[in-house]
This record gives structure tokens, C-alpha cells and sequence, in this order.
């Protein structure tokens, strides 16, 4: 049968040791799973006992310079040979159940509908303001919505997807960049209504936000892997303190301050 999505986890080589635990409880919650699973890494390999994984490993061509965020998405995106990608992160570890049967019906929904390019499956992401839509399941996200584009658990036509990926931008970057990219663009961009599947009711795919702060391990790791039998070495990142997000933004501003062009081509949202 014809696959029209793969799964996509976004990694890189120094976040192996989220891998085991990731793909532990993608397993037990995403039993016998038959799609395709892309982990982006740089040079390392993988794999997971009864998952369909390969590694995208995108830097193996010789190049001593790193890549960045956007450039090694981009090369994991180029090897996606479906329609659409389930886009995850190694970090979002999974807490029950996922909804599968409704996932392949958001997919069935994007094939028939080409215009629909994204639709978000957590509570996570925008903030809205949303439109109700005719599928009680779906609202839509508004045009100009802060993380209209967001790195969160979704659904993506991967032409899209590719489409606001910059070069230089950083995943941070790409969420307010793009956001203000996609006001430009008339494309629909839908998220499951909130109401319906928020966590305490009945979420479509529900995980930690999110198991790394900071390159340190969120302290709820460590309980959620103990009840599930993971076994991790937390003593290299340690755990973080600070919950915060500003100071994780500050290489980012760093950058932003060096490139003043790009970053005001980010802010006014320019198709640079």
C-alpha cells in the first residue's frame, strides 16, 4: 500500500542520548507502526528494535563546516520521498496513547486538499487567534497568529515545510521568521480545536514540553522514564533549573545582533 506520510524525528548527533529514550516510548505508545521514521542526524546511525528507522545522517559529504538548524532540515526533507511528514522532536518524550486512527485521517483529509499545509496535533504551537471550521475537529489558525509556524507535533505538506526554511535561521528563528513569512503567503493552516483535545480530555499526541531546557534534562524526565523502565544517564547534561525561555534565546540574539540584515528581513517577514 502506498504510504502519503513519513515520520520525521529532528535530531542531531549530540542529542543521542534522548534517542533510546524517545523511541522507547514512541514504541509503547505508537505500537506497530508501519510508517517510515526519518531521524535527522549528522553522521551517526540508529535504531530501534521493530521501527522502521533510518537516519538521514546529512553531513557525510566531507563538509568540516557544521550545519545549520534550517540547512539540516533541509537535507532530511530532500530524502522524504511522501507527500506529507509527521513532523517530532527528539526531546518530545511521549506520554500516552497517540491517536492514530484520527493522524491518518488528518492525512487523508491533506491529500484530498492540497491547500490544507499544515494542521498542528498538540496544544502546543500557536496561540491563535483561531477560526472555527465545517470539521468540528479543525480550527483554523489565523493569518496572523503568533508561531502560525511552529516547530511542535503537526502535520506538513513537506513542500511547504521546505518552502520557509532559511539558511541561516536557527529553530527559534525559523518559528518567528516564518510566522511573519506566512502573512505574506495565502495558505491554510489549520490546529486541532483545542477544546476537544485538550490534555486533560482527549489529546491526539501528548508529550513533555519539553524533555530538554537549555541542553539540560527537564527534572519530569526522570519520573516518566523510572515508570516506563528507561534507564538514562542524566549526570552529563544535568538537570536545568531555570524553565525559562529568554536566556535559551540569547546566542540567537547574539547572531541577530552580528547580521542586522537578515534580521530585519526576518522581522518584516521579507522572502529573503
Amino acid at each position: 500500500m502506498k504510504r502519503n506520510f513519513s515520520i520525521l524525528v529532528n535530531s542531531c548527533d549530540s542529542f543521542d542520548d534522548c534517542w533510546n529514550p524517545f523511541f522507547s516510548l514512541f514504541a509503547r505508545y505508537w505500537p506497530n507502526c508501519e510508517e517510515s521514521i526519518l531521524l535527522n542526524t549528522e553522521r551517526k546511525n540508529y535504531c530501534f528494535p521493530g521501527l522502521n528507522i533510518r537516519c538521514t545522517r546529512v553531513q557525510t559529504d566531507g563538509t568540516a563546516k557544521s550545519l545549520s538548524w534550517s540547512e539540516c532540515l533541509a537535507r532530511t526533507l530532500d530524502q522524504i520521498e511522501t507527500q506529507l511528514v509527521l513532523y517530532l522532536q527528539d526531546d518530545y518524550f511521549i506520554e500516552r496513547p497517540i491517536k492514530t486512527s484520527l493522524i491518518t485521517e488528518f492525512v487523508a483529509l491533506m491529500v484530498a486538499d492540497r491547500s490544507i499545509e499544515h494542521i498542528g496535533l498538540t496544544h502546543f504551537g500557536s496561540q491563535g487567534p483561531f477560526e472555527q471550521t465545517v470539521d468540528e475537529r479543525l480550527w483554523k489558525i489565523g493569518k496572523r497568529a503568533g508561531y502560525r509556524i511552529s516547530t511542535q507535533a503537526a502535520l506538513w505538506q513537506v513542500d511547504t515545510l521546505r518552502s520557509y526554511l532559511r539558511p541561516k535561521e536557527n529553530a527559534w528563528m525559523f518559528e518567528v521568521f516564518g510566522s511573519r513569512r506566512s502573512w505574506r503567503r495565502k495558505e491554510t493552516f489549520l490546529t486541532v480545536n483545542r477544546d476537544m483535545y485538550e490534555p486533560k480530555k482527549e489529546p491526539i499526541i501528548q508529550y513533555m514540553h519539553t524533555g530538554i531546557t537549555k541542553g539540560k534534562w527537564n527534572p519530569q524526565v526522570a519520573a516518566l522514564f523510572h515508570a516506563h523502565g528507561i534507564v538514562a544517564d542524566f549526570s552529563a547534561r544535568g538537570f536545568s533549573r531555570d524553565v525559562s525561555s529568554m536566556f535559551g534565546k540569547m546566542k540567537t540574539l547574539k547572531f541577530l545582533v552580528s547580521d542586522p540584515v537578515t534580521a530585519c528581513r526576518g522581522f518584516l517577514g521579507l522572502w529573503s
